[in-house]
């Protein structure tokens, strides 16, 4: 048996379709929600709000619960403790944004998602090896098209 060439284990340069189109597909309930508010779709007003604010609680859980798989695999040189602990904060977050006035809880899960934007471009200049350029980039696009839906709406609101 051969051994895998020096090409075959460098992390994929691109973003592979498998993770793209479903990243860009989790965007589409933050964009159709974000239009119901200047568009007459039917869709009750209050209930098109709550279903964004739970939609990107859900969000923010998940990009924070990356940090838990992360650390699983992370070597020994790596934070895993605080990872492991901050892994939960954005769920935190998040839930407790479903529990305020929906003004706040949009800002909320706004600067919850760039937070952890934040942290995910510092991890990745620390430590490259657990979160690769084209998970990061794929990230930055996911953030962003989930943050200015949440900020058109919350111009909407306030």
């Amino acid at each position: 048996m051969s051994e895998p060439s020096a090409r075959a284990l460098q992390p994929a340069a691109r973003t592979p379709l498998a993770a793209l189109i479903p990243g860009l597909l989790g965007l589409l309930p933050f964009w159709a929600v974000a239009l119901t508010s200047v568009l007459e779709t039917g869709l009750d007003p209050l209930l098109a709000l709550m279903a964004l604010i739970m939609y990107g609680a859900v969000i923010l859980s998940f990009v924070g619960a990356l940090w838990w798989g992360m650390a699983i695999h992370a070597p020994s040189n790596a934070p895993r403790a605080t990872m492991f602990v901050w892994s939960v904060i954005p769920a935190l977050v998040g839930w407790a944004a479903t529990l305020t006035a929906p003004e706040t809880g949009l800002r909320m899960l706004m600067a919850g998602l760039a937070f952890q934007w934040l942290l995910d471009g510092m991890l990745r200049r620390k430590m490259p090896e657990l979160l690769p350029r084209w998970v990061f980039r794929l990230r930055s696009i996911l953030t962003g098209g989930a943050l200015v839906p949440l900020a058109f709406v919350w111009f909407q609101i306030v």
